[in-house]
């Protein structure tokens, strides 16, 4: 019988098992009005207009600008969503220790 596939003791890193577990749980408990609510104090406190996400848009449906790519404006709120569940998942881990 072939062991190759097994890993060493000394190749397991027990303390990434349980990170990993702890962010799961966190991620679970986290209510997407939470995230919501972080994504809207960061806009909030964007004090620039241009740096606002929906800046493209808004010049766009006032016919000041030809065109935006939706690719573009996805990903940047893509990215928005997923720092604000980063940070939803610091708080709570913060919390737990």
């Amino acid at each position: 019988m072939s062991t190759r596939h097994i890993p060493e003791p000394a190749q397991i890193d027990y303390h990434a098992d349980v990170q990993a577990q702890r962010v799961a749980r966190a991620k679970a408990m986290i209510d997407a009005g939470d995230v919501l609510a972080i994504i809207d104090s960061r806009i909030a406190a964007e004090s620039d207009p241009k740096a606002h996400p929906l800046y493209g848009l808004v010049l766009f449906c006032l016919d000041r600008k030809v065109a935006i790519h939706g690719g573009e404006f996805f990903d940047r709120f893509r990215q928005l969503v997923l720092c604000a569940i980063d940070s939803a998942i610091d708080d709570l881990l913060d919390m737990e220790d």
